[in-house]
């Protein structure tokens, strides 16, 4: 017996658009709910890569590289497992937040800037290139022959020093 429909199917019956006719039994496997959750891997223990990655994937909704990465046992992910998935995923992520402030929600002290073409033009320089890459660049220091080394870290070890980096400047630059 089926157990699901596994990811690749669903991306397959998705591919065929409104001309895909799901059969009784493949409709009846769309609504299961899940009986046993995939254990997912620790996104602090990822390689900085691996995380970039894992964002891009979620974001473009390619659940399975994005399963390939974050799930220990990825063989058979069905498309009633996702939602534990991603909701682990987005628990996991709320922690990094809480945890790396500096990088994700830096204080903002003193008055708030007027916008300016400059600051008009740092957004649209981080919307380009991402902000990882920003981050990358600083704790880089600049010097992009330590880029692939440097993605190869852990996220832990990668937020730990643009957490660090990014209140010292925020820091510094207080009036």
């Amino acid at each position: 017996m089926k157990q699901g429909v596994t990811l690749k199917e669903f991306a397959a019956l998705q591919a065929l658009g409104e001309t895909a006719a799901a059969d009784p039994l493949t409709e009846e496997l769309l609504l299961k709910q899940p009986d046993k959750l995939h254990k997912t891997k620790s996104i602090e223990d990822l390689t900085f890569s691996d995380f970039v990655d894992l964002e891009k994937y979620f974001i473009d909704t390619d659940y399975i590289n994005f399963c390939n990465i974050f799930v220990i046992d990825n063989k058979n992910v069905y498309i009633h497992n996702l939602w534990h998935i991603v909701g682990e995923f987005s628990k996991q992520k709320e922690e990094l937040k809480q945890k790396y402030y500096y990088v994700f929600d830096p204080p903002i002290y003193g008055e708030p800037q007027k916008e300016t073409v400059g600051t008009e033009l740092r957004k649209d320089f981080v919307n380009e290139f991402g902000p990882y890459v920003v981050l990358m660049d600083l704790v880089c220091k600049g010097d992009w022959t330590k880029y692939k080394e440097i993605e190869q870290w852990k996220v832990s070890e990668f937020l730990f020093v643009a957490n660090y980096l990014s209140g010292q400047r925020i820091i510094e630059n207080v009036k």
